[in-house]
């Protein structure tokens, strides 16, 4: 490998999240980061995700099928 071409690499870089205030530490070449959402706080990784309830366009469109066929009765 060449001399001094390569970034200094910080064995305890600092990572904050600043949703729920968790603090890493790993390898990496900044000495602070800051996140919005980490592992410990991030919906898909806590199984709190929100599913939408809307539907997709089939079940729109048989929900309307299914008022239509009602009026006409």
């Amino acid at each position: 490998m060449k001399a001094g071409i390569h970034p200094e690499l910080f064995a305890d870089a600092k990572i904050t999240c600043t949703t729920c205030g968790t603090v890493f530490t790993i390898p990496s070449t900044t000495k602070e980061i800051t996140v919005e959402t980490c592992s410990q706080c991030h919906p898909v990784y806590t199984g709190k995700q929100r599913k939408e309830m809307k539907g997709g366009r089939v079940e729109r469109f048989r929900k309307r099928m299914a008022a239509g066929k009602k009026t006409e009765s």
